[in-house]
């Protein structure tokens, strides 16, 4: 009998990642860039084409708000209006196709094949452009009733804050832990254009003044996840996206500001570092595909 075979897609603003896995475990994966002209109406046949072998089902992983039946909720990034990507993935591959937040599928997949196996629940924290998160438990998604699960970068945090987040609000804590908003953040402390990255490098070689930066950038995050954490109250927190490559610089500071803010019940929440990097987003989708 021939092996199950699903197609875990990962659709970002430059690039779309698939991978092609059994049941178990990843059998290839590739890359195709993501033609965002015209609308973003390319990117599906593009990727449709680029498909290697028979599969029997597929997910697809995007950025942006997806509702409970499918429906997103636009992509800018993308150029996708309010759309159904689903029904058209299928009508042009013939695979049944179900879709999820990038940030979602991420989660999923350290959950399922990363750092978060064992744990029965978790909070999955992206840390790239923006700050988003994913929530899983028991081996399920959790996505809310709009889609809008996990969208931690849009917790308030700093009430005293005079520029707009690109939500449209004030004192999000993407404002602050993003990439952008660490840079923003060192900008501010008179440091000029440094990126998060030069940040914590120069933190972790003992630069007074940006340690001073990461441990603000950090304080905001423990906050919020503090906030997360009473409300869905999981076993792990995880840290990934671009800003987690600090490694433990990142980390302990977080865990730090975390244990300052958390209600005493969820204060013992493990605080862990993501494992499988940019190939979280194919396992997830995969996952989801094989009915995660």
């Amino acid at each position: 009998m021939p092996m199950n075979k699903y197609y875990g897609i990962d659709v970002g603003g430059t690039s779309v990642k698939l991978g092609l896995f059994s049941a178990t475990e990843l059998l290839a994966k590739w890359e195709i860039p993501t033609d965002t002209s015209e609308g973003g109406k390319n990117i599906l046949p593009d990727i449709a084409r680029s498909l290697r072998d028979e599969a029997v089902g597929a997910a697809i992983g995007v950025p942006g708000a997806v509702l409970p039946d499918g429906t997103v909720n636009r992509c800018v990034n993308l150029g996708w209006p309010v759309c159904r990507p689903s029904d058209e993935f299928t009508a042009l591959t013939g695979l049944p196709c179900r879709m999820t937040n990038d940030a979602d599928a991420a989660a999923l997949g350290e959950a399922w094949y990363g750092v978060g196996r064992g744990y029965h629940s978790i909070l999955l924290v992206t840390l790239g452009t923006g700050v988003g998160g994913g929530l899983v438990q028991n081996g399920v998604l959790l996505n809310g009733g709009h889609g809008a699960a996990g969208e931690l970068g849009h917790i308030p945090v700093e009430p005293a804050e005079t520029e707009t987040c690109n939500c449209g609000h004030r004192g999000c804590l993407e404002q602050y832990a993003s990439a952008t908003g660490i840079a923003r953040l060192a900008r501010l402390a008179g440091l000029g254009e440094l990126t998060a990255k030069d940040v914590f490098e120069r933190a972790a070689r003992g630069d007074e003044a940006c340690a001073a930066v990461a441990d603000r950038a950090c304080d905001y995050l423990g906050r919020g996840l503090a906030a997360a954490c009473v409300t869905f109250d999981p076993e792990a927190v995880i840290l990934g996206g671009g800003v987690a490559k600090a490694g433990e610089t990142l980390r302990a500071r977080v865990e730090d500001a975390f244990r300052r803010y958390a209600f005493h019940a969820c204060r013992e929440t493990r605080v862990l570092l993501a494992t499988l990097g940019n190939d979280a987003g194919i396992y997830g989708c995969a996952r989801l595909a094989m009915g995660g």
